[in-house]
């Protein structure tokens, strides 16, 4: 978990999460606040303090002579007095006492124990004792006693030295500490707000979909050759692929994207009589049928006699896209079933070989010599090979292909691809040393910052 809150954590991450969660901080922050409001009287409270100050003498002799200085030793002593001082005017015995003196209702000797606390002054043989209570006139009642009692009780025990009031305790007019009950409402909305941020930042964190290019960059060294913006599909047309797939009147913006990465993958990679591409992902849904036939189809355009292989024996989409009738396909070539490959032309320079619809789950025939023995024999025919796998992270038939001289090209999708996932088969990959040729990054928002074509209306980008 930790490891993949470090990889997924990036700061436009965390301010875009920010962003969408201010709905969800507000509303828990004034739930927070309201219930605050309704039970926090119970904790609002305000305390006043009186504090009235002692100066010790090491001689008792001293004591009532205001024009004495006492020395450095004799400062040390008294130092060393004020702590026994103190433990008596703590003790059960001096807080009787100042309880009967005090004579108010309430007060026992716990109570005076919890309001009454001392501090020495640094350097000096002075002490002082404050007393804290809600009620600022029984904080005075009680320090004025303590200035009564103490000079004749303290040193009837502690049997040396003495001491005097040197300030004495004033009614205090202002609380020395307090929480109110708007300090409750605010703080609980406040930790409204911070749980709230914490929740969505975590979750955020947590979550390995990957919804925008930067996250790719990040946590892959493999190059991104195209960006496929998402479209929707025509309701009114019984293919729902129609809009998506690459043809003569496609959106500009689709014509572009494949435009892109054709333009990477001629200009990216060593010369060959004829190029093999694999076209993977991690899992089913992400664009790889797709991908593959456009890719297939926009090489074509570029005068590049294509063939592209249907190898999916699991769960073939290409028929639904671009649909045939023979039923007859790769599976019943490699199985010996028929003589020679059934090789659809769907256009001028673009020729398909389907999966077969009467022999599935047959990937077996993959690892045959027949299979690697097709491919040598079209690339004699053809300028570039496209082969559709079915997912990797599922199963291992595009691995079939990894010690060829065969590129990866590896699809993943906006809002659906969970970058754990295809780490996995990239490592896949890389531990049989396969050329992993690039990234397509699939279903990009029209919408989004990393999407060069945002600002474009379809009719300036027809015109």
């Amino acid at each position: 978990m930790f490891n993949t809150i470090l990889e997924n954590f990036h700061i436009e991450k965390i301010l875009t999460t920010l962003k969408n969660s201010i709905v969800y901080m507000v509303i828990v922050g004034v739930a927070a606040a309201i219930i605050a409001a309704v039970v926090g009287r119970s904790f609002t409270y305000r305390t006043y303090t009186a504090d009235v100050s002692f100066y010790v003498y090491s001689n008792p002799d001293n004591v009532d002579d205001m024009g004495v200085n006492q020395t450095t030793a004799e400062i040390s002593q008294a130092n060393r007095l004020i702590t026994s001082y103190v433990q008596v005017l703590r003790s059960s015995t001096f807080l009787s006492a100042l309880a009967d003196e005090v004579n108010m209702d309430g007060y026992t000797v716990e109570k005076l124990h919890r309001s009454i606390s001392t501090r020495t002054v640094n350097d000096t043989a002075m002490f002082i004792v404050y007393v804290s209570d809600p009620n600022p006139a029984n904080a005075l009642t009680i320090a004025n006693a303590i200035s009564d009692l103490a000079p004749v009780i303290i040193p009837s025990v502690v049997k040396a030295g003495g001491f005097r009031v040197f300030d004495a305790a004033e009614l205090p007019t202002a609380p020395s500490a307090s929480l109110s009950l708007t300090m409750i409402v605010a703080l609980a909305f406040a930790v409204g707000v911070f749980l709230t941020i914490v929740f969505f930042v975590i979750k955020a964190l947590l979550d390995t979909t990957i919804r925008r290019v930067y996250e790719v960059e990040d946590i892959f060294n493999i190059p991104i050759i195209g960006k496929v913006p998402s479209i929707s599909g025509d309701k009114n047309d019984d293919n729902p692929y129609s809009n998506i797939t690459l043809k003569e009147d496609s959106k500009f913006i689709l014509n572009e994207a494949y435009n892109d990465i054709r333009a990477n993958m001629l200009w990216s990679r060593e010369e060959k009589k004829c190029s093999v591409f694999v076209v993977a992902s991690a899992d089913a849904s992400e664009g790889r049928t797709i991908n593959a036939y456009n890719i297939a189809k926009a090489l074509s355009a570029a005068g590049k006699k294509v063939l592209l292989i249907d190898a999916d024996m699991r769960n073939s989409k290409l028929r639904e896209i671009i649909p045939n009738k023979d039923k007859n396909g790769l599976a019943d070539y490699l199985a010996g079933k028929i003589g020679k490959p059934v090789i659809v032309n769907k256009g001028d320079l673009l020729d398909i070989i389907y999966s077969s619809e009467n022999m599935k789950n047959k990937s077996e025939l993959l690892a045959a010599d027949k299979w690697y023995e097709l491919i040598d024999e079209m690339k004699e025919k053809y300028d570039e090979i496209v082969i559709d796998m079915p997912p990797l992270r599922v199963y291992a038939d595009a691995l079939s292909l990894a010690r060829t001289d065969a590129y990866y090209l590896i699809v993943i999708r906006e809002g659906m691809t969970k970058f754990v996932r295809t780490k996995l088969i990239v490592k896949k990959l890389e531990s049989l040393n396969a050329d992993i040729f690039g990234i397509i990054y699939n279903g990009i928002s029209t919408k989004s910052k990393d999407y060069a074509f945002r600002n474009y209306k379809e009719e300036q980008q027809k015109a």
